[in-house]
């Protein structure tokens, strides 16, 4: 055991340190957090929990045997009143009439020994329960399946929000740095006489603005890497290093994006409430098959001994042994049986029309995230063209300025502009990403998705 959770530790360890000295690229984090999440281990655990419970459920058919041993020391021995009396009431002969014989019923001391094999022949109910061991398999890998589809959509969505910050605190610095020159030259236009003290000022304020930002998109991006460690199962002390922000920063829209089918009977959530469907039906008929008879078969093989001392009661046994069938039918239960086969029935239309909603629902989620894949990937074109426009009218901008045919005011205004562009840029990627995941989501093929990578 020792040996084992060391070889565990050493596992771990080698897998912290992998992630700590190499880049992951997106796919790399998913398959790490699909093998390393604690929540796998506990799905994989129910799983093996629920191969168990069919075991046990199979061993109900399965021959019992049991054996009981018993030493008892009589205190008192109990007694018992034979009549001496026949039944016309004459007297047996060499007894006078009337009289009873009192006799001891055992010894001080007694030990017995029995050895019981049982077998059931028919138990409708036994049956139900064996019946009912596979649907209970099939929850328990699908409740892993939608544990592993929800562990994809974390890891990416918090990747992609992490690299979108990623390069926004790259373009705040270079704002920064473009703040700092201009801050520069502001001042040594205002010493020439040529610059009012207040553009001084505007500059210096815009400038702090931009070092305030930076400040809080340092904390964002950090909440967000201990955000996506977390999801990947990977220790908040560990360092992670994304390798290929670029792939997604540079995407170029497709004219039509792809729409993965849809078919609800082939989503997680659906295999996962058919299968909760048929527990609700078993438990309905096991309930149902409690008014049916049962019948086993039993062997019985025992001995007894006797003796007014401790070690005479081993000395001689007697033994005995028997053969039958126990037959129990349990035919009337108040209105319990009735009462439970009622709320079993409420509980599985209540599943089926839980399916019907949660169709319905994942159905309209579904034409929503087509609606939001096509609106953002229109939008990324719009915003990328606007971004690079207002690049350009703020180079313009600064060339004028630096040549004294523009104010400070225009140049100013046409870096917010380029600013607001830049982000607008990011966001809708982000918004294309996210829109695109919920498709898969609602779709059901994010396994998919993640196998594409």
């Amino acid at each position: 055991m020792n040996k084992s959770l060391f070889s565990i530790f050493l596992l771990a360890s080698f897998f912290t340190e992998v992630c700590a000295q190499q880049a992951l690229s997106l796919k790399d984090c998913i398959a790490y957090g699909l093998k390393n999440h604690i929540s796998v281990r506990i799905y994989n655990n129910n799983i093996e929990q629920s191969k168990q419970k069919a075991t046990e459920s199979l061993s109900s058919y399965l021959p019992q045997v049991s054996i009981n041993g018993s030493v008892d020391r009589n205190l008192k021995v109990q007694s018992n009143v034979l009549s001496m009396t026949s039944a016309d009431g004459s007297a047996i002969p060499g007894f006078p009439a009337g009289g009873d014989l009192i006799i001891k019923m055992g010894t001080p001391y007694a030990a017995g020994i029995t050895g019981e094999l049982n077998q059931t022949i028919y138990d409708q109910a036994k049956l139900v329960g064996i019946k009912a061991s596979e649907p209970n398999k099939q929850l328990s890998q699908m409740n892993k399946a939608q544990n592993d589809e929800s562990l994809i959509y974390n890891i990416t969505a918090t990747y992609f929000q992490v690299i979108v910050l990623q390069k926004q605190l790259e373009l705040q610095t270079d704002e920064r740095e473009r703040y700092k020159k201009l801050l520069d030259i502001s001042q040594l236009r205002f010493n020439q006489g040529v610059a009012k003290k207040s553009d001084l000022m505007q500059v210096q304020v815009n400038l702090n603005n931009v070092i305030s930002q930076i400040a809080t998109t340092e904390n964002n991006l950090s909440y967000s890497y201990n955000v996506l460690k977390n999801y990947m199962g990977l220790p908040q002390s560990a360092s992670l290093t994304l390798s290929d922000t670029a792939r997604w920063l540079q995407f170029t829209p497709e004219p039509n994006p792809y729409i993965p089918q849809y078919n609800y009977s082939n989503t997680t959530t659906y295999l996962q409430q058919q299968a909760q469907i048929s527990l609700y039906d078993f438990n309905r008929k096991n309930i149902k098959a409690g008014a049916l008879p049962s019948l086993s078969f039993y062997a019985r093989y025992g001995a007894n001994g006797f003796g007014s001392n401790f070690g005479d009661a081993f000395g001689k046994f007697y033994d005995y042994s028997a053969i039958g069938l126990k037959l129990n039918w349990n035919i009337f239960t108040g209105l319990k049986r009735s009462a439970q086969y009622k709320e079993a029935s409420i509980d599985y239309e209540n599943a089926i029309n839980n399916l019907k909603l949660n169709e319905s629902n994942q159905s309209l989620q579904f034409q929503n995230s087509i609606v939001s894949l096509q609106r953002t990937d229109s939008a990324i074109s719009v915003n990328r063209d606007n971004m690079e426009l207002a690049r350009e009218v703020y180079s313009n901008n600064q060339l004028a300025y630096q040549q004294g045919t523009a104010d400070l005011s225009a140049l100013l205004n046409a870096e917010n502009s380029y600013r607001d562009a830049q982000n607008n840029y990011l966001q809708s990627l982000l918004d294309y990403y996210k829109a695109q995941l919920d498709l898969n989501k609602s779709a059901g093929a994010l396994k998919k998705y993640f196998d594409e990578l």
